[in-house]
């Protein structure tokens, strides 16, 4: 194909980045039957998840600066094969730890697409036309999230766990050949910088994964500790001494980084002058507190569904009633993507971050018996409002960047994202075990003096079983509610920080009247 669409070049970017994102949602369901299959613990089985999110966050800041050196087509081809090989290893996988293995390796490959996916579609449209690639790429994000479940569930209940990961073989070898056909040729390696900067390279990965591990450690639950009223256990928490020592080494490993990229490397992994732009440095800061707020939150509601609500839902009817959020999210993503450069990034951006302050609010009204209906009008102005401002902002500070620079601001951009979301979640997560106990503590003695006298509450006796399911319910409820009023909190500092938006996108200024200079592109170095 002598002259693919940009079109095209950008779906086909997305097929790839759509497997890597589904694959983040869709293992949650079948831990269980992988436990029971491989003899496994749900403990241990559990790092199926936690290897392929760590291994993502280890290859996320050094994508962008590989594809300058090898070639940014060949790098998505190659992490591509990379994420499906992985894929085919984890359906064959005889062992736990085979499976954690090609996990990682699946992570590995899948992680370098989230930065490469947006280059590559952002590279394919002149800047003007940012926002109709942000759409495209930005639409599996939201989309693969809502579906993961119920695509999990009926795959592992028709087919067998093994059959999640064997589905993406043929995707992702459709994948590699469209690369192959539609993208544009690299540059040629002459063209390419000299002196490889493993230094950075070994920094920045070193400090990230410190950083992510930490976050992910907070919210892990601690061998032993489950009880008949805490049957996942009691996580690690803020308090456990490791997570400090992570973040503290992780912090102090990324100012090194940064001292050494800053004054001392000639071709940084990661371009930080790039914050000298104020399109880059405001939607960073907003891009920030959406994945801290709002992601964070986004795995709250599936929790209560499957483990707090009486009676529980499975897995495949919490996808399903998850699912009204994801297609308001496409939605608001291709209307947005139309009205961005009529309306401008501020006014998208102003309603976006209202509609999360409404849904936020509204979800703090749960109820112990709520389901997927009674939530369906909040979860649609949920979905609406992350549309709305999620895809906007990652236009706005993508927009004027070309050339070589381009690869290392979506590295630099997706890094920052993870750690934040990563923070998000362990805060969500521990607040609101934190406030369930403690909702838990203060109902347990209400609950017992309900109960006859006399009645056993033996860990297996139907009057222990329905006092752990009821206390469970409206603790948990009690809770979710808590920290969904923090949730709304922290979703106006995203209506604070948008007044901070230019009011016109940055094609706009090249056509300001005279005396007001437009700001060129950033180009490669």
């Amino acid at each position: 194909m002598k002259n693919p669409s940009k079109y095209v070049v950008a779906l086909t970017a997305a097929l790839g980045l759509f497997m890597a994102v589904l694959d983040n949602t869709v293992v949650n369901v079948t831990l269980t039957p992988m436990s029971t299959a491989l003899k496994a613990s749900l403990t241990s089985i559990e790092w199926v998840v936690t290897g392929y999110f760590l291994a993502q966050a280890a290859v996320i800041p050094v994508s962008g600066y590989l594809s300058n050196r090898v070639g940014i087509k060949r790098l998505f081809m190659v992490c591509v094969g990379l994420f499906t090989t992985g894929s085919l290893l984890c359906g064959l996988a005889q062992n736990e730890t085979q499976l954690i293995a090609f996990r990682v390796v699946q992570g590995i490959g899948g992680g370098a697409l989230f930065p490469l996916a947006q280059a590559i579609a952002f590279g394919a449209f002149p800047p003007a036309e940012r926002a109709a690639a942000s759409g495209i790429v930005g639409i599996p994000v939201l989309l693969a999230p809502a579906f993961g479940p119920t695509i999990g569930g009926l795959l592992n209940d028709n087919f067998g766990w093994a059959s999640i990961f064997f589905v993406n073989v043929p995707v992702g070898i459709f994948a590699i050949f469209l690369a192959w056909r539609v993208m544009p040729a690299d540059a040629p390696a002459a063209a390419r910088p000299g002196r490889f900067d493993y230094l950075g390279l070994g920094l920045s990965m070193a400090g990230v994964l410190a950083i992510v591990y930490a976050f992910t450690l907070v919210s892990q639950a601690q061998p032993g500790t489950e009880t008949v009223f805490n049957p996942r256990g009691t996580p690690y928490g803020w308090g456990y001494w490791p997570v400090w020592a992570l973040v503290a080494g992780g912090v102090v490993t990324l100012a090194v980084f940064a001292f050494y990229e800053l004054r001392i490397s000639r071709d940084p992994v990661l371009d930080l002058r790039i914050y000298q732009r104020y399109e880059f440095l405001v939607g960073s800061l907003i891009t920030w507190v959406v994945a801290a707020v709002i992601f964070g939150s986004l795995l709250l509601i599936p929790i209560f569904l499957e483990q707090v609500r009486l009676p529980h839902l499975s897995a495949l009817d919490t996808g399903l009633a998850m699912m009204p959020q994801g297609l308001a999210s496409a939605a608001a993503v291709a209307l947005g993507s139309r009205l961005y450069n009529r309306v401008g990034v501020r006014s998208l951006i102003l309603v976006g971050s209202t509609l999360l302050v409404i849904s936020s609010w509204g979800l703090t009204q749960l109820t112990p018996t709520a389901d997927g209906l009674s939530l369906l009008p909040w979860l649609v102005i949920r979905g609406l409002g992350f549309g709305f401002t999620f895809i906007p902002v990652q236009t706005l500070a993508m927009q004027p960047i070309v050339g070589a620079a381009l690869a290392k601001a979506s590295s630099l951009f997706a890094v920052t994202r993870q750690i934040f979301s990563s923070a998000g979640v362990a805060v969500v997560i521990t607040l609101f075990v934190q406030q369930t106990t403690q909702h838990a503590t203060d109902l347990r003695a209400q609950l017992l003096a309900k109960l006859p006298a006399g009645v056993s509450l033996s860990p297996t006796s139907p009057a222990a079983l329905a006092l752990r399911d009821q206390l469970g319910a409206q603790a948990g409820t009690a809770g979710a509610n808590d920290v969904f009023t923090l949730v709304t909190i922290g979703t106006l500092l995203i209506v604070l920080l948008a007044v901070l938006l230019p009011r016109r996108t940055p094609q706009d200024a090249a056509a300001t009247p005279a005396g007001e200079p437009a700001r060129p592109p950033v180009l490669a170095e």
